[in-house]
């Protein structure tokens, strides 16, 4: 087996350049840009941005901001920096409390990364579990809204077991479960069940064998729950490293809305060949879609050499 070597960008990360690039790129899709709390953000976090993989993310729904965030995986508590920035509030309940409980509860837990957008300031918060976590272990943690164990059982039933990643969303005062999918999961008759389900879904059937496509070996569902509803508000399929910018794919590649589309051909990156993921939202918040682009550093080691994952694409081997 080859060695996976780590590509460098020709031009390393600049704070300046940065900000200037997430001004580029919210043009590009008329999103909303908060010049004010991009500097802060990237001020506060300016450490760990040069340090790290950094990612942008759109949304196909309109106002909605850019995205941007860096994969993280050593020891500094990015909580705590937050709160002590006053980018968010010590003592908030749950929300906060989340994080350190997963991260004190999960054998090989680590601190996952910080995701802000250019309008809202610093919006998630995410920990690895470490590894695939029984979603029964997590149900027991303080901090979980009840959301999640009342769903318990429906989601087991899905085929949703094991947890990886867990998130804490601020600004829309939710948290988010992230599970591995399993091989007996990625065919159309499990996406259909499901989205009939839950509501949301597209009105094109075709694009689900197209979604099914993009899967590649690591991939998975995530989840929306708050604290103060019943239900699961939304989940998402994940579709790691499309190749959307080769001329040749070696499967028929998912279409994108026009706003990703602009997004996808006009936001900067320092990467020569940037790593793509498309994520498809159902449920009763409705059906939407998300690209993200990889920014700086090589977003495909650090997730194949980092934390363990395989972005190779059944489909392309057919």
């Amino acid at each position: 087996m080859n060695e996976m070597t780590e590509r460098q960008d020709p031009i390393p990360y600049s704070q300046t350049q940065f900000f200037t690039d997430l001004e580029t790129a919210a043009r590009a899709i008329q999103a909303p840009f908060d010049p004010v709390s991009v500097r802060k953000m990237l001020g506060v976090f300016d450490a760990e941005f040069r340090q790290c993989v950094v990612q942008l993310k759109a949304t196909c729904r309109p106002d909605s901001g850019i995205y941007y965030r860096f994969f993280y995986k050593w020891d500094r508590d990015l909580t705590q920096l937050a709160i002590d920035h006053d980018l968010i509030t010590q003592g908030a309940g749950p929300i906060v409390e989340l994080q350190q409980q997963v991260l004190s509860s999960c054998n090989g837990a680590t601190r996952a990364g910080i995701d802000f957008e250019t309008n809202f300031g610093l919006a998630k918060i995410w920990t690895f579990t470490g590894g695939p976590t029984p979603l029964s272990e997590l149900t027991e943690l303080p901090a979980i809204p009840q959301s999640v164990r009342d769903a318990q059982a429906f989601l087991n039933d899905a085929g949703l077991n094991h947890v990886f990643f867990v998130a804490s969303d601020f600004q829309q005062n939710s948290m988010n479960v992230y599970f591995g999918l399993d091989e007996s999961c990625r065919n159309e008759d499990w996406l259909c069940n499901l989205i009939r389900k839950t509501g949301g879904g597209p009105e094109d059937p075709t694009l689900y064998q197209k979604m099914l496509n993009s899967l590649a070996v690591s991939t998975g569902v995530g989840t929306t729950f708050r604290w103060d509803r019943p239900e699961m508000g939304r989940w998402c399929l994940y579709g790691l490293n499309v190749p959307f910018e080769s001329e040749t794919p070696a499967f028929e590649l998912p279409p994108l809305p026009d706003r990703l589309k602009r997004f996808q051909q006009q936001a900067p990156s320092l990467n020569v060949s940037p790593q793509y993921n498309i994520a498809w939202s159902f449920g009763k918040a409705g059906y939407y879609t998300k690209l993200e682009k990889s920014y700086s550093k090589d977003a495909d080691y650090f997730l194949t050499c980092e934390m363990g994952g395989n972005l190779s694409h059944p489909a392309a081997i057919r």
